[in-house]
């Protein structure tokens, strides 16, 4: 999640917003506090117009840092 972050050059607080949570929720994610489930991954993908299985496989961001 945070390569995308990264790679669309948004912010923390844009993800949690898109997600219906707030950015100490999405800290508390990142940080292995609170667990993702499968409706937090749905909604990520939908913010970053990708799969599900794009944020999940652990290389699904390669089409995008490839060119393809």
């Amino acid at each position: 999640m945070r390569v995308a972050i990264a790679l669309r050059g948004c912010a923390q607080k844009d993800l949690a917003a898109a997600m219906g949570i707030t950015p100490a929720s999405l800290s508390q994610k990142f940080v292995g506090k609170t667990l993702w489930n499968l409706v937090d991954i749905e909604k990520a993908s939908g913010f970053f117009n990708v799969k599900p299985e794009a944020l999940v496989a652990g290389h699904g961001f390669e089409p995008w840092t490839s060119g393809l």
